[in-house]
């Protein structure tokens, strides 16, 4: 099996483990290719992924960073050559690639050089990707098959035609191509209900690399887990609308949960064989079980695990029940899909009808509870414009969120909001698949958007939506007085060196406040901290923001940075998209509340003012 995947570094992907287990329970053998053990070449320049939250000030750098595997350096036509060369070595039966969509393009280039080495060695395509574009994927010269949907039983069925030397006709989940080019198109099988049958993932497939990564400025080793497997969502953005079409016919249950005991039994194993430190629970929406099930969980994983732990969820979720024992239970951190702060694209276009309301009552139960707020951003939505993504700057400064991953929309295929966005003339599939031919093997998406900015109302464009998912944190920490400086880095469209000196200054500068440290490159040192301000400012934490900047800057482009900082102080620079630094008065721009304190206010001195008057006529 090849995981053609460049990010998930530290990771343990479930299914693949699980189809490595199944496998070998019944006799047969399973070897993995994991591309996450090797950074690719991009254009001269090699990528540590465990570093790149760094660069957005996500994370904090690690301070034992060399307890991380290093990962060997290669070009692309080395990694071929690698996986070629293992692949002579094993002599497999079957060849699969197994993909998310992100990771396809690498995976699809892969297995169009294996095939062409080993002809006569059947291949499978499967994971995500395969189950949500089937038609695609087997219409490739590369693939003989694909799974749809999961695919432990499917890989047994297919060990078994081998071993007795049939073909693979009529097996569930499985489409496949025929000599004459036709395609045999199998349903699904329901799922399985019970997941306590599968054994326990098999981890020893991994690379050291799949095991470490940081959390909080410390590198850990990590075990990846599921309670449950299935969203029963319907957001219009997911692919999980379209895995709960394919299943709808088998009449079974898409979400289903692995019982306490089992996922209990399970990780203890793992600490036993693999000395795990962190846990990371993959479900979904983590939370989404019974108040029972949850402080079954929660009481029996106390006493017996302990480890911390961090989840995915939904705001809906957070309670100050389940957030209590989520701390009881020694959760460090939370992740909900926040999305966009534009009430109109949440509850509209994403189909996700969860009012801000309910993100600012779950994130400030989650910081009551000590656990780290962490919220899923998407910039350039459908008919977003600048205002809209300042919107959603403005909820995580509301909801005070720890950690921001700030992503730019795609839209997937299988998911709802593509088919509209091409039915509409908002995707070009055309342009998709040129920007796909200077593919540099790594997420589409972190590079340029494929929607057709001309044809929509926006004053967005590649540029500038770029920009703005590297400076997004930067915003929701500096004050809004400030902002004209990160709108400089926004808005520069050439090379110049004031805005390369001002972008990592105002880096340093943000690492500091959302860290209590410098980063490892800055000069400067701990005792800013107690050094005296020169207030230049009405308010303090504006002050503090100047101060900071102004001390840790060098002597180069010194007149050009207290200019522009005059210009702010007498109101001649402004912020682009200016928003509300009050707490109050950020709920009524975000539509959490309809009217300020001062309004209410006015409103309560309206009326008293009113009785009063009235009660005259008794005097």
């Amino acid at each position: 099996m090849i995981y053609s995947n460049q990010y998930a570094t530290g990771n343990k992907p479930i299914g693949i483990a699980s189809l490595s287990a199944i496998l070998k329970r019944e006799g047969h053998d399973f070897r993995l290719f994991d591309c996450t053990q090797f950074s690719i070449d991009r254009e001269g320049t090699f990528t540590d992924w465990n570093k790149s939250g760094e660069k957005t000030l996500q994370f904090m750098q690690a301070k034992n960073h060399e307890r991380l595997p290093i990962r060997e350096q290669v070009s692309y036509s080395e990694l071929i050559d690698k996986v070629i060369e293992d692949i002579s070595i094993y002599q497999p039966n079957l060849i699969g690639l197994s993909a998310l969509s992100d990771d396809y393009p690498l995976g699809l280039r892969i297995m169009e050089k294996v095939k062409k080495k080993f002809l006569k060695i059947p291949t499978i395509a499967g994971g995500v990707h395969a189950t949500i574009d089937p038609a695609g994927v087997i219409a490739e010269k590369c693939f003989d098959m694909v799974c749809v949907g999961e695919g432990e039983y499917v890989m047994l069925d297919l060990a078994k035609r081998i071993t007795s030397n049939k073909d693979f006709s009529k097996i569930k989940n499985l489409w496949v191509k025929n000599a004459d080019g036709t395609i045999e198109k199998n349903a699904v099988r329901p799922y399985e209900q019970n997941l306590d049958l599968f054994p326990h993932p098999d981890w020893s497939i991994y690379p050291d690399t799949a095991f470490y990564k940081p959390f909080k400025g410390k590198v850990y080793k990590y075990g990846d887990f599921e309670m449950s497997r299935g969203c029963p969502y319907k957001c219009s953005y997911c692919i999980n609308v379209q895995m709960q079409a394919i299943y709808k016919k088998t009449g079974e249950n898409y979400h289903r949960e692995k019982s306490i005991k089992r996922v209990i039994e399970e990780i203890k194993f793992a600490i036993k064989k693999y000395d795990i430190e962190f846990i990371k629970f993959w479900d979904e929406t983590f939370l989404l079980m019974s108040k029972e099930r949850l402080e079954e969980f929660a009481e029996i994983y106390a006493k017996e695990i302990a480890l911390p732990y961090v989840i995915e969820t939904t705001s809906q979720s957070i309670t100050p029940f389940t957030a209590n024992l989520l701390k009881k239970s020694n959760c460090k951190s939370a992740s909900l899909g926040l999305e966009t702060g534009s009430l109109d694209l949440r509850n509209g276009i994403l189909h996700k009808p969860t009012e801000n309301d309910i993100y600012l009552n779950a994130f400030k139960l989650l910081g009551d509870n000590g656990i780290q707020k962490v919220s899923y951003n998407m910039l350039g939505l459908p008919y977003e414009k600048q205002e809209d993504i300042f919107k959603t700057i403005a909820m995580n400064k509301l909801c005070k969120t720890d950690t921001q991953a700030a992503g730019k929309f795609y839209p997937y295929k299988g998911t709802p909001i593509r088919r509209m966005l091409i039915e509409k003339g908002l995707l070009n599939e055309e342009k998709e698949k040129k920007l796909l031919k200077g593919y540099d093997l790594n997420s589409l998406t972190d590079y340029q958007s494929v929607l057709d900015f001309d044809s929509i109302d926006t004053d967005l464009n590649p540029d500038n939506l770029n920009k703005i998912s590297l400076l997004f944190g930067t915003y929701i920490v500096w004050p809004v007085k400030l902002w004209p400086l990160i709108d400089m880095i926004k808005n520069s469209n050439k090379k110049d060196k004031f805005i390369d000196v001002l972008w990592k200054k105002i880096n340093d500068v943000t690492y500091f406040k959302k860290f209590k440290q410098w980063p490892q490159d800055c000069k400067a040192s701990e005792y800013l901290i107690e050094k005296k301000f020169n207030y230049q400012f009405e308010d303090k934490n504006t002050d503090e923001f100047y101060n900071l900047l102004i001390t840790i800057w060098d002597k180069e482009f010194n007149h050009e940075i207290n200019e522009k900082l005059n210009w702010i102080k007498n109101d001649m620079l402004k912020p682009e998209f200016p928003i509300p630094e009050d707490e109050e008065e950020l709920k009524i721009f975000l539509g959490i509340q309809k009217f300020s304190s001062k309004q209410k206010r006015d409103l309560r001195q309206e009326l008293r003012d009113i009785a009063k008057k009235d009660s005259e006529a008794y005097i």
